[in-house]
């Protein structure tokens, strides 16, 4: 089912299978969110939840292996509708039989959508109901137009970090030939992905996020852009599948919860 919030600057759907984002449009029309294309990608902003990466075979947790597929499980989760209002709707999914065959741990998940005047929040938030400690991986996907205006080129988009140490980074589709690129260690958990000239496009901002990571299908010159917040592994880890020895592996005790917040609007 498809949920639809909004305000007199925005809108946005998102829906309840995988809590994906499908739709972010201002009041005049524009829209940011990549559209769903098999022949580039078929999908517009999956959860990552609670692992991030490939699996070749199996994730190891706690010592055991189990069958956690790519980008973990809650992406393919009904999620049900906890609270709505014209312009918010929090939707949840939890830990039951099939969630912990694979990984056995007690969990409730909440995906929040709201605006802020021409703002989109969203908050992926973990609360661990277990009697123990529970390690996860978090992160998010969502992919955006990339050119975004009619006569532009994905190579005359750039991302400026606020870091002042990170030097803007001008896009091109080779650099994506090994598949994503990562950047980590900030001080300013903020990215622009805007085109070099008009300075127009996105802001993107991760404060609860230790690393972000960029990415487009390799070789297709797809035209769009995923800016990916993640509390995951960094890519030189990918072929290690245990989970606990990933880098940002994150750790709830029993009884806790904690949000993972990202941002985004036009300028």
């Amino acid at each position: 089912m498809n949920v639809t919030i909004k305000n007199e600057f925005a809108s946005v759907t998102c829906q309840t299978h995988g809590a994906e984002l499908l739709s972010y449009r201002t009041a005049s029309g524009k829209e940011y969110m990549w559209q769903k294309d098999p022949a580039y990608w078929a999908k517009c902003s999956p959860v990552l939840f609670p692992y991030v990466g490939p699996v070749p075979e199996t994730v190891t947790v706690g010592g055991d292996a189990f069958a956690i597929p790519r980008h973990g499980f809650v992406k393919d989760r009904e999620f049900e509708i906890a609270e709505q209002g014209e312009d918010y709707v929090i939707l949840q999914t939890k830990a039951d039989e099939q969630t912990m065959a694979v990984y056995p741990y007690d969990f409730v998940f909440f995906v929040t959508f709201r605006l802020e005047g021409g703002k989109l929040n969203v908050v992926y938030g973990v609360s661990n109901q277990g009697k123990k400690e529970m390690p996860f991986l978090i992160g998010g996907h969502p992919g955006f137009f990339c050119p975004m205006e009619e006569g532009e080129k994905f190579e005359e988009y750039l991302l400026h970090f606020e870091d002042e140490e990170k030097e803007d980074v001008h896009l091109n589709y080779p650099m994506f030939d090994n598949d994503a690129i990562l950047f980590e260690n900030f001080k300013r958990h903020t990215v622009n992905l805007v085109h070099q000239d008009t300075k127009k496009g996105i802001r993107f901002d991760f404060p609860d996020y230790l690393s972000v990571a960029f990415w487009t299908p390799i070789k297709k010159d797809a035209p769009f852009l995923c800016i990916e917040p993640w509390c995951a592994g960094t890519l030189d880890q990918v072929p290690n599948t245990n989970m606990e020895e990933k880098k940002y592996v994150q750790r709830l005790a029993p009884g806790t919860a904690k949000d993972y917040r990202f941002s985004v609007c036009p300028v």
